[in-house]
């Protein structure tokens, strides 16, 4: 009977979670200039504070959960850590960000998207580095960094969205058009 307790328990304790989460990421959806608060998500999700904070100990750990949500809903695999994953992810990427624009687009431009990109940008930049690293060896720190950098904007949901809007292009489209741009960028191709 304990066994039973304990997992329909910890099955709850998962629900609240994932509704703490769900609520975050509309919030982060629709609030534009607005900062993420405990408190505004524990209103979204219809709990507590303390419900919230219960799962999340700091605003900072909600916000770095809510960045891994983001991630897992539009299916990013992770920060790529090779040439080939670098030049390939816009291509699987891109087409998810179309059928996840309105998160995408205020992963870009809210308040709060803008501050959980910002919490993993120190692993963004290290993955960058490594995967420009992987295709050109030979370059020096400078122009290393300043690739690394070129090549995170080619890959990005920034890029993503410029393409669509100023471009037409849909997720598949712009997707190549990125991989096809970190290519020569990295050396791979010459058009």
């Amino acid at each position: 009977m304990a066994q039973t307790e304990t997992s329909l328990r910890d099955s709850y304790k998962e629900q609240t979670r994932v509704r703490i989460l769900d609520a975050a990421l509309a919030l982060v959806s629709d609030s534009g200039e607005e900062p993420l608060t405990i408190a505004a998500v524990a209103q979204k999700a219809g709990i507590a504070d303390r419900t919230v904070y219960r799962h999340f100990e700091t605003r900072d750990a909600l916000i770095e959960a809510v960045w891994g949500r983001m991630q897992e809903r539009v299916g990013s695999e992770g920060f790529p850590r090779s040439a080939d994953a670098l030049t390939d992810m816009p291509r699987h990427l891109f087409p998810r960000f179309d059928q996840s624009r309105q998160l995408v687009r205020a992963s870009v431009y809210s308040v709060a998207g803008v501050e959980a990109r910002m919490r993993s940008n120190p692993q963004r930049q290290e993955a960058m580095v490594e995967s420009v690293r992987d295709a050109l060896p030979h370059l020096d720190g400078r122009t290393l960094r300043r690739r690394a950098a070129i090549a995170q904007l080619i890959g990005s949901a920034y890029a993503w969205e410029v393409l669509r809007q100023f471009w037409g292009m849909d997720g598949n489209e712009a997707g190549e058009a990125a991989a096809e741009a970190l290519a020569v960028l990295l050396g791979r191709r010459q058009d």
